[in-house]
């Protein structure tokens, strides 16, 4: 086993399972925030690029999972799906003595597996799925529980769990049955932007205008508008209605978009991501 600045004396506030790049924007989010200090937090890691980036700042590191989730009031799930089975298989028990809420931020796997394989109350345990601009402080997290937790002891855990997810952007408790369709929305949704952003690009420079300043334009448009949505709470028609004169370039750019079957082709983009999702899901 290998440690760094590792009490096994000490009850961390928080831990992770997993180090990579969401663990990473999570858990840094929480130290630059005031929620945790680094002395109060462990990971656990294979890979020791992801394991310098917390040692540098003084957070203790171990390759032993139990040392997380025997000795950790708050443990995040954050490894790769695929690797669920090898960490479940690695643990010395199934009481965690210290653990207070257990959150899975794995992909595909559905609550009730985590139930059977870790034996824990159903109110400390929580499916959340974070997206990619949480990295930046700007995502959005959407979270689940089991349908049979204890509605007193979920209405304690619970505001926890949204608290901590507050700190790399919105939270917004569903039941899990809408996860995977959420998830192609919120999840999958940050490449769709991605891609409207490099195909807007590439019509401006089709026009002349130079690659940098096409992407710029383009991912500030979007941006924006985004948070307009956000901030007006007007109805995304009547945004779109403010932009759109009578007879001019907006609204020829919006016919072509319908012809083109844009809107359509979002839909359906949702609806495969969703089942694809579903299908993962049922194969763990």
């Amino acid at each position: 086993m290998s440690t760094s600045n590792y009490d096994p004396h000490k009850i961390y506030e928080i831990g992770f399972i997993g180090a990579g790049n969401m663990a990473q924007a999570i858990g840094l989010a929480f130290i630059k925030k005031g929620i945790c200090q680094p002395e109060n937090l462990i990971v656990s890691s294979p890979s020791e690029n992801n394991k310098k980036v917390w040692r540098d700042i003084g957070v203790a590191v171990t390759t032993d999972n139990n040392a997380v989730f025997c000795n950790t009031k708050i443990v995040f799930l954050a490894t790769k799906p695929q690797y669920f089975p090898k960490v479940v298989s690695e643990l010395f028990t199934t009481v965690f003595g210290s653990l207070n809420i257990l959150i899975s931020i794995m992909v595909g796997i559905p609550l009730n597996v985590l139930q059977e394989s870790f034996k824990v109350n159903p109110s400390v345990l929580f499916k959340v799925m974070p997206n990619t601009p949480s990295l930046i402080g700007e995502g959005f997290s959407v979270i689940s529980h089991l349908s049979d937790a204890n509605l007193e002891e979920i209405s304690v855990t619970l505001p926890k769990v949204k608290f901590l997810m507050s700190a790399v952007g919105g939270a917004e408790v569903i039941p899990e049955s809408l996860m995977d369709a959420a998830g192609a929305i919120s999840g999958s949704g940050p490449a769709y932007a991605f891609l409207i952003i490099e195909a807007l690009a590439d019509g401006g420079v089709k026009q002349g205008i130079p690659r940098d300043l096409a992407v710029r334009l383009a991912a500030s448009a979007i941006a924006g508008g985004s948070r307009m949505v956000l901030e007006t709470g007007k109805h995304t028609g009547q945004l779109k209605d403010m932009v759109t004169s009578a007879g001019g370039s907006t609204i020829a750019a919006l016919h072509a978009l319908e012809k083109g079957g844009v809107r359509s082709a979002m839909m359906d983009a949702v609806e495969a991501a969703t089942n694809r999702s579903k299908e993962m899901g049922e194969k763990k």
